[in-house]
């Protein structure tokens, strides 16, 4: 599909760079919070790890 765009650059990639899209960013807490709610807990650690940014603490990759 790349090879038909008018594009040198996958847009996907521009994305991913720039931190992933904006529609899903800033819903990490309260996704968390129903995780905790659901019996599912174990995988807020690992959130936390991945993205401390959307935590409040430090700055996102990029």
């Amino acid at each position: 599909m790349m090879e038909t765009m008018p594009f040198d650059t996958d847009l996907l990639w521009t994305v991913m760079k720039e931190g992933g899209p904006y529609h899903a960013k800033g819903f990490l807490p309260k996704y968390a919070q129903w995780l905790e709610q659901t019996g599912r807990g174990h995988a807020i650690t690992e959130l936390k790890r991945r993205h401390p940014a959307e935590f409040g603490h430090g700055r996102p990759k990029g």
